[in-house]
């Protein structure tokens, strides 16, 4: 509840209000995370797939029958490693993607509880004339949008 004092938003809310208000910025706080994660072991697996793509066509130029000789001794190490570091990207990647949609799901999930539930939350005149400040705010700072479902 003190956050919101930090924040300031106008104070005569309720303290569901507030509860619900903190967890709908943390939700999309951890959302916000998980797609930066997300982005980021695709840029890696795009990194390392560019790398074996260059690789192989790098050995192509060298021999000429790539697939009757084989890899260079020297290179193989290299090879496996960059295989097998994208196959642990791919995983990664694969896992935090599930995460991410699971965590877009409950922020949504809160996000639409809090509009249709806007009238309990925000009880009285004074209340309900201070609720368009906290939409703007939360809109401003922290990208939610309370104004729509």
């Amino acid at each position: 509840m003190d956050a919101f004092k930090q924040w300031n938003l106008p104070q005569p809310q309720s303290k569901m209000t507030n509860v619900l208000l903190e967890e709908l910025v943390e939700r999309k706080n951890a959302e916000i995370q998980f797609k930066g994660k997300s982005q980021f072991y695709g840029y890696v697996l795009s990194c390392l797939l560019l790398g074996i793509g260059c690789l192989l066509w790098y050995e192509l130029e060298k021999n000429s029958s790539l697939f009757v000789n084989g890899f260079s001794p020297s290179l193989m190490p290299f090879f496996m490693l960059m295989v097998s570091l994208s196959i642990v990207a791919y995983f990664q990647l694969r896992k935090i993607a599930k995460k991410c949609k699971k965590a877009e799901e409950e922020f949504e999930s809160l996000r639409l509880e809090i509009l249709d539930r806007s009238d309990e939350l925000f009880e009285g005149q004074l209340q309900w004339q201070n609720r368009h400040a906290v939409f703007k705010y939360l809109k401003d700072q922290h990208e939610i949008n309370l104004y729509y479902k």
